[in-house]
């Protein structure tokens, strides 16, 4: 009787045993990459929670920064090795779809009756291509300018205004701006006969960089009236040689060429990004994406403050963009993959990541959430970026973007740094990129 009862119990041992064996096998890992250290904190937050919800999944969250973000994507998009949810952009998007690399979530959406009236519907077309629908939007941003109130209030200047402008020929409030805050080692300003642009200590605008065309150069084409880089999403006409496009690209390169009141590009490369130069206080002005808010807010040295893009002959135009969650087409997980994307583009996560103050909701109802989290703090402007939204630009997308977009950084960046000028920068860009968008 006693050796049936501890047979029994052994077998019923055994049997758990197993049992939480097979149970642990069962649960999930999923790779989740992203590329903004600054939005860290506020994701960590969401995906505990949602691991909280749902014990049979675990995820595994890599920073790879952006410099060897889309690096490390392409490359596993090579070897069939990609993550199996991954941050997007625009600018990248449209070469994934065209390698089979990215799954249709249209299927889920309309499985689970998904709302996407939630979101901007701007946002939402981003991801729309062909039928399909490859993401739904996590967040949105515009581009304004940062600037150092400190530095201008020890050169005297007057803090920029929403109603300062810009124009091609002699620059307007924004050039006259930056000529008084560029200062060489005498402390002249660049409007002093004796000013000396060989020894610059302190320039009033940075990141003049043929690869900055979401926050830089890209903005100033609409503004004067240029359609963009392409005719038209997935277009195959070439734009960029505008006349209007060509004159705001040279205002671009005499920035620093002409009136030296911004590095050429190979100085942030060697003095670090044209952000660790405004927070070392050697650039008085640098544009940037709401994205860098967070990052400002960790700054302690200086008071600062935003201030919309200056008003072009065309008015004020900014580029809008959105990130969204993307998940592997090739991934084993893929109902697990899609209950975290659904879960950190919803409401509730949103709502975790808006509090943080990172980035602006794709959920426009909840922008609020975000605006709370600036209360009280810098900047004071901060809903600089929300007026933005009125009129912004239509952003560049083709199959072959990867390769056109570097074809583009490297050729303005050689006119940008007084090695060519800007007609032939343009030509040579027109002569490699006509055959891509064939």
């Amino acid at each position: 009787m006693r050796r049936t009862v501890w047979f029994v119990l052994a077998t019923l041992v055994i049997g758990l045993l197993f049992s939480t064996a097979a149970g642990a096998q069962e649960k999930v890992t999923l790779r989740y990459m992203f590329w903004d250290s600054n939005q860290e904190e506020a994701y960590r937050a969401s995906i505990e929670e949602f691991m909280r919800r749902n014990p049979d999944i675990a995820v595994e969250m890599e920073l790879v920064e952006w410099n060897d973000y889309w690096t490390r994507l392409t490359t596993g998009m090579a070897a069939r090795n990609l993550p199996d949810v991954f941050w997007g952009h625009a600018a990248y998007f449209s070469g994934f779809v065209a390698r089979g690399a990215l799954l249709d979530l249209k299927p889920y959406i309309e499985r689970d009756n998904v709302d996407t009236s939630i979101y901007y519907q701007r946002l939402l077309d981003v991801w729309h291509y062909e039928g399909a629908q490859y993401g739904l939007p996590k967040d949105w941003d515009t581009i304004a300018i940062f600037y150092n109130k400190d530095l201008f209030d020890k050169a005297g200047v007057p803090y920029p205004t929403d109603d300062w402008t810009w124009n091609p020929k002699d620059g307007g409030d924004f050039l006259r701006i930056c000529q008084l805050l560029t200062l060489d080692d005498q402390g002249r300003n660049a409007l002093d006969p004796d000013f000396d642009p060989t020894r610059i200590v302190q320039y009033g605008f940075g990141d003049i960089a043929g690869s900055n065309m979401q926050a830089g150069w890209l903005n100033f084409v609409w503004m004067n009236g240029g359609t963009g880089v392409i005719d038209k999403p997935y277009g195959n006409k070439f734009v960029l040689n505008e006349p209007e496009a060509v004159e705001a690209l040279q205002f671009w390169s005499d920035l620093v060429n002409k009136y030296h009141v911004a590095p050429p590009p190979e100085a942030t490369v060697a003095g670090g990004s044209a952000w660790d130069m405004f927070v070392a206080q050697r650039f008085a002005m640098v544009p940037a994406g709401s994205w860098m808010l967070t990052a400002g807010r960790s700054i302690e040295s200086f008071s600062w403050d935003v201030v919309g893009l200056p008003w072009g002959p065309k008015g004020r135009v900014s580029a809008f963009n959105g990130l969204a969650h993307n998940i592997y087409a090739h991934t084993p997980h893929k109902e697990e993959a899609w209950r975290l994307v659904k879960w950190l583009e919803g409401y509730e996560s949103q709502k975790i990541v808006a509090e943080h103050g990172c980035v602006f909701p794709a959920i426009e109802s909840l922008v609020e959430v975000f605006l709370d989290a600036y209360a009280g703090r810098e900047p004071a402007n901060v809903e600089v970026y929300i007026e933005l939204t009125e009129n912004t630009g239509t952003w560049p997308m083709h199959k072959n973007w990867n390769e056109i977009f570097d074809i583009i950084g490297r050729e303005l960046d050689l006119a940008f740094g007084g090695f060519m000028d800007i007609p032939s920068a343009i030509a040579s860009i027109e002569a490699q990129v006509t055959p891509l968008l064939e």
